[in-house]
């Protein structure tokens, strides 16, 4: 992808505990709502998707969703794609009762947009894999930083439809099922052709152990402030851009 680029030696970094802490102080302290931070990202995400797209006017783009604000962020992106004439579904690991409230949101906005939504529980055994082999790109949002072990039950199995489609998979943060700080997939996860990490990178996704998962990583700038994240100099990242490709 055409975008600035940074070294990752010159890339700060948050664990997973740091990112929450950022994310609280940033809403809390700050006076940035969570809701406005989803919706940057989602934007972000739906930036970066679009720029993996090879034939736009044909494209299909899926969401594989969890019930929290990683899935938020891919239904949010999902809207702005489907703004910009994508044509879009989703996939959920649960009813849409179980999705956290933010999440909620974005999923009664596509709702509201005609937006082909479905709860994969309620779905006979092959349907998501069958639909996501026809897409263009999938985007993977089923677990975010705060995920801990190995995923679970529909998850991991929509993890495995994801990876089994043949399709570029778009990692939201991190790929799900990845270790957050430490790199190591304990079970089920997305092998992602790209990642766009929010607000600062997962440790995990620069330990080498994670190189086969994360693919391309993108780092994107979501409107948390510097002054956030206690510990870590975070000043002018991003200087030359609110998107940066990491290389090595």
């Amino acid at each position: 992808m055409n975008l600035p680029a940074i070294s990752a030696r010159f890339v700060p970094r948050a664990t997973a505990a740091q990112m929450a802490d950022a994310d609280r102080v940033a809403s809390e302290q700050l006076g940035i709502p969570l809701a406005s931070l989803m919706e940057n990202a989602s934007r972000q995400i739906a930036g970066i998707a679009a720029l993996m797209l090879e034939d736009l006017a044909d494209a299909v783009v899926a969401a594989v969703v969890g019930s929290g604000n990683n899935g938020g962020d891919a239904l949010g992106a999902l809207r702005y794609l489907s703004e910009g004439g994508i044509s879009v579904d989703a996939y959920l690991s649960g009813p849409a009762d179980r999705l956290h409230p933010l999440a909620r949101a974005q999923y009664d906005r596509l709702a509201a947009m005609a937006v082909p939504l479905y709860d994969a529980t309620a779905q006979r055994d092959g349907f998501v894999g069958h639909r996501l082999k026809s897409r263009s790109l999938v985007i993977d949002g089923l677990l975010g930083y705060s995920a801990k072990g190995a995923p679970r039950d529909m998850v991991a199995t929509l993890i495995a439809a994801a990876n089994d489609s043949g399709k570029p998979i778009l990692a939201v943060d991190l790929p799900s099922g990845l270790d957050p700080d430490r790199g190591t997939a304990p079970g089920a996860v997305i092998r992602a052709k790209a990642t766009v990490t929010l607000g600062l990178p997962k440790v995990g996704l620069l330990h080498p152990a994670a190189e086969p998962y994360v693919g391309e990583l993108i780092l994107a700038d979501i409107g948390i402030p510097a002054q956030a994240y206690a510990g870590i100099d975070a000043q002018k990242l991003f200087a030359h851009g609110d998107v940066l490709r990491i290389i090595p």
